[in-house]
């Protein structure tokens, strides 16, 4: 298999179209038995593999494999992805909980501590006492370099679990 990175954000047929050029060359090398598949955008992003050199032309029925496992090597690559940033970035002393990866994607979202109290059920107090908590997590400072720092870790790949609202 081989991996072809174009960026986050890319669209998977424009990423495949982009091997069009190398065509003569893939030929030359053996290479021109090939099966390709793209996800759309998945959670993490998307996905686009390309199978070179196979034994014999793929048929129809490859290409259905093809897409029925490519949820599972999506995922399988973002994982991967996923534990080298964490490797990169040095890993945290605890997981980030539901309720502060829930109040970090609202703070990435611009709201502030009122409003995200508000959408969550409970006070902007509670709130600033969740963002302390992230801070000293992470190892910031404040709301940009906890975003930053987010994002680096890939805590974002992920849409946060609602909770239910205090009562």
């Amino acid at each position: 298999p081989a991996w072809l990175d174009a960026g986050p954000g890319a669209d998977p047929l424009k990423a495949g179209a982009a091997l069009a050029p190398y065509q003569g060359e893939l030929r030359e090398l053996g290479l021109d038995n090939l099966l390709m598949h793209g996800s759309e955008r998945l959670p993490g992003g998307a996905t686009f593999f390309a199978l070179f050199g196979m034994p014999h032309r793929p048929r129809p029925r490859h290409a259905y494999f093809l897409e029925l496992l490519l949820p599972y090597l999506h995922l399988s690559l973002q994982r991967i992805n996923r534990q080298q940033a964490q490797a990169r970035a040095g890993a945290l002393a605890r997981p980030v909980s539901a309720r502060e990866a829930e109040i970090l994607h609202w703070v990435r979202e611009g709201k502030s501590n009122d409003e995200i109290g508000l959408i969550l059920g409970i006070s902007g107090l509670t709130v600033k006492n969740h963002l302390q908590r992230v801070y000293r997590l992470l190892g910031v400072s404040n709301r940009a370099q906890a975003i930053t720092r987010g994002m680096v870790l890939q805590l974002f790949d992920r849409p946060p679990q609602p909770l239910a609202r205090a009562a």
